[in-house]
């Protein structure tokens, strides 16, 4: 009993403590902004050289032959390049969050580039997500095309359903043999609690002004109507899907592409989803034979609060580990 007194004290000690950090927090927030977010540019041949360089270093070579080599690395620097592969990379998720970061360096690399002789590369991997989501991110692809700029993309794991639509944009497509690529489809999942609510005499209602204003609820009891309205609107998007895929990549099959599967590698490129099979870094490396190579991101700070938040998230699974209540893995 007293060891119970003594949890509960420690708990309630530990909530009061968590309740004024958590309102210090809050009155900081409020007192100062966060900021906008910080642009970056790193100049990727410069780094390679880097590592190069230090790569020789430990070859046992003697001063003279170093010397050398420096020197050559210094002339192969002071090359003129005819013009500039910006690089810039999204890594996608379902709400496609990295959205915003993605339009700043967007933004960032039309108001820099030079369409007679700069280039951009785009390091994507995506699963895709939500429909709405996903076409503001490829209109981000379709910016860069519109302001006269050649756009490769560099498939890294798997561009699929939105990822393959970011990357379809694209001049050419590069992926690694174990890509995913495709999936030029549309899915929706809906759970429905309708009958367990009805076991549990719980009345749902939904109302509605619009005769499609809701076609199918959680809660709710789903009509055939409601499904073949459903249905109906994903036929849709997919139509739309397809006619998008057919402006920039006309040369495909849609009837063989388009069923929401997806394929890797060698597939993908006799299908003609994708244009070449091999490495970004190899395609980039190249490039800086002839044009700089400049990596290009755009980063929002994480406030306070976010911070916090983790680290409070962390210190109570913690806790929860020692007393029992959370299973550790």
């Amino acid at each position: 009993m007293d060891a119970l007194i003594e949890l509960l004290s420690f708990t309630l000690k530990a909530a009061v403590i968590a309740a004024v950090v958590l309102v210090i927090v809050a009155s900081a927030s409020r007192q100062r902004p966060p900021s906008h977010g910080q642009l970056s540019v790193r100049d990727l041949a410069a780094r390679w050289r880097g590592y190069a360089d230090a790569l020789t270093g430990a070859k046992g070579l003697n001063r003279r032959q170093r010397s050398a080599l420096r020197k050559q690395a210094k002339a192969d620097a002071k090359v003129e390049r005819d013009g500039v592969v910006w690089v810039t990379n999204f890594s996608g998720d379902l709400r496609a969050s990295g959205l915003g970061c993605l339009r700043e360096a967007v933004s960032a690399i039309i108001a820099a580039a030079d369409p007679a002789t700069d280039q951009v590369c785009v390091r994507l991997k995506s699963p895709g997500g939500g429909v709405s989501d996903y076409g503001l991110a490829a209109n981000e692809m379709v910016r860069l095309k519109n302001a006269g700029l050649h756009v490769t993309v560099g498939v890294e794991g798997v561009a699929a359903s939105g990822g393959y639509m970011m990357a379809v944009v694209s001049d050419h497509i590069i992926a690694s043999p174990f890509s995913a690529v495709g999936s030029i489809g549309v899915v929706a999942q809906v759970p429905n609690f309708h009958r367990a609510l009805q076991k549990a005499d719980v009345d749902v209602e939904v109302m509605t002004a619009g005769k499609h204003k809701r076609t199918l609820t959680v809660f709710g009891e789903n009509t055939d109507e409601g499904r073949a309205k459903f249905r109906q609107d994903l036929e849709q998007i997919h139509a739309l899907f397809k006619e998008f895929v057919t402006r920039f990549r006309p040369s495909l099959d849609l009837d063989v592409v388009a069923d929401g599967g997806h394929w890797f590698g060698e597939d993908a490129l006799k299908l003609g989803l994708v244009d070449e099979i091999g490495s970004v870094d190899d395609y980039l490396m190249a490039c800086a034979k002839k044009r700089r190579i400049l990596q290009v991101e755009f980063k929002r700070p994480r406030n306070l609060g976010a911070r916090f938040g983790q680290s409070a998230a962390l210190g109570i699974r913690e806790f929860g580990k020692r007393l029992g209540l959370i299973s550790h893995g």
